[in-house]
């Protein structure tokens, strides 16, 4: 098992809660860490190095690790933590949501999840069978095709109205070997077959689904918690300001009142019988005002920290139900807090100020009520100089990668002169 390139004290000496082993952090990790090791919980980081900035908080110790594709690297980590004493895995990916669920039986029962196969984490994750549930309990969700092959595809084409949506039936599948633009706006018939065969020619399954119209402002959320018991430990609302890649994760947003979105995410899960942490997205449709099933993540989302600057306590309240820790009833959300994910935020603003979608003054106006940015702080120096190093270092791989690119690309004939 590899080792990370710090270690810093975990603070399980005389703890009175398991640790808390965060596996596959993103921005959500370092808040996570932070709000938790305040309490005194013990905190391990399970971290891939493209995230090793998250792992920089002061009272939490890090692995680095190889993706969990490597489920064995990862099972013997988890193996050597559970002999430490109890702990509670929270996966902040969907690749580990699928291995602690596909591998429960791997791991030490000493460290709790609520993941497993018992519980319907796969069903919700799989994109068809969410909406073949929604549909089942009443749940307006857009009309989606599967296909698996170009033949399937071609045969579909001609059924389709446009402009319709591709998008991948498991999204980190898709991510793993084709990169972060995971739904595709086809305008017409031609474009789906572009931008489909790529992901059907390496062997992975496609959803040709509804365009449905309207702002991404018109993207609410509902984040919420549910104890083994069915008990709703957790619930606020929320919904974007901007996203990275388009139709991708929200990098900016704001607490807002959504008790439609919230009621749909409760009827989701009441249906599938549902144990855990989701975040569930709905679209208000532009012509007709109802609310359209997106999807539902379930695990804890990337823009943790709005569960913070709303006041309602988020990474406790996950950790909580999970260790079996009492909990005094929730706080009210404070709407209008707003979070930036940092390292999607770096990547949106100049791409929406390179298409002229967004000016620097827009920017700054978006920015107003921020009051989480993944965790970072001036307070806490080494996760922010970490993270504008990482910053840099792709800053600079993406400038090389465009100038040699642009070398490679054969020129163009001089012409004659007169």
């Amino acid at each position: 098992m590899a080792s990370g390139a710090h270690t810093s004290t975990d603070g399980a000496g005389g703890s009175a809660y398991p640790r808390a082993i965060l596996l596959d952090p993103n921005d959500s990790g370092l808040v996570l860490a932070r709000s938790l090791a305040a309490r005194g919980v013990p905190v391990t980081h399970l971290a891939i190095p493209r995230y090793a900035w998250v792992t920089r908080s002061p009272g939490a110790e890090a692995r680095m690790m190889p993706p969990p594709a490597d489920e064995e690297s990862w099972l013997a980590a988890l193996e050597e933590l559970a002999q430490r004493g109890p702990g509670v895995l929270v996966p902040l990916s969907d690749r580990a949501v699928e291995l602690v669920t596909r591998r429960r039986e791997r791991i030490p029962p000493v460290l709790r999840s609520f993941e497993g196969p018992a519980n319907a984490h796969l069903e919700l994750m799989d994109k068809a069978s969410l909406y073949a549930l929604a549909r089942r309990v009443g749940i307006r969700a857009p009309w989606n095709e599967r296909v698996a092959t170009m033949g399937e595809l071609e045969a579909l084409a001609g059924r389709v109205d446009f402009p319709c949506l591709l998008k991948p039936v498991l999204s980190h599948e898709f991510r793993r070997l084709l990169g972060d633009r995971r739904v595709i706006v086809a305008p017409d018939a031609g474009a789906l077959r572009d931008a489909a065969r790529p992901a059907l020619e390496a062997g992975l399954e496609m959803l040709v689904a509804e365009h449905v119209p309207g702002p991404e402002t018109a993207l609410l959320g509902a984040v919420t918690v549910r104890g083994a018991d069915g008990a709703e430990t957790l619930a606020y609302t929320r919904r974007k300001l901007r996203q990275y890649p388009p139709y991708g994760a929200g990098s900016i947003l704001e607490a807002v009142p959504a008790p439609e979105v919230l009621a749909i995410a409760r009827r989701l899960l009441d249906a599938a019988g549902f144990t855990g942490v989701s975040s569930l997205e709905a679209k208000r449709h532009a012509g007709t005002g109802e609310h359209v099933l997106m999807e539902i993540n379930v695990r804890v989302p990337q823009n943790i920290g709005l569960g913070v600057a709303c006041g309602v306590d988020a990474p406790w309240r996950i950790y909580a139900t999970l260790a079996g820790v009492p909990l005094a009833e929730q706080a009210p959300q404070r709407n209008g807090a707003k979070t930036i994910v940092a390292s999607l935020e770096a990547r949106a603003v100049p791409a929406y100020v390179a298409q002229g979608d967004l000016t620097v003054r827009g920017v700054l106006r978006s920015w107003r009520g921020v009051r989480d940015v993944s965790g970072l702080s001036a307070r806490e120096p080494a996760p922010l100089l970490a993270f504008a190093s990482d910053q840099l270092a792709s800053a600079m791989r993406t400038g090389r990668d465009g100038l040699t690119a642009r070398a490679s690309r054969p020129r163009p004939a001089a012409q004659a002169r007169g």
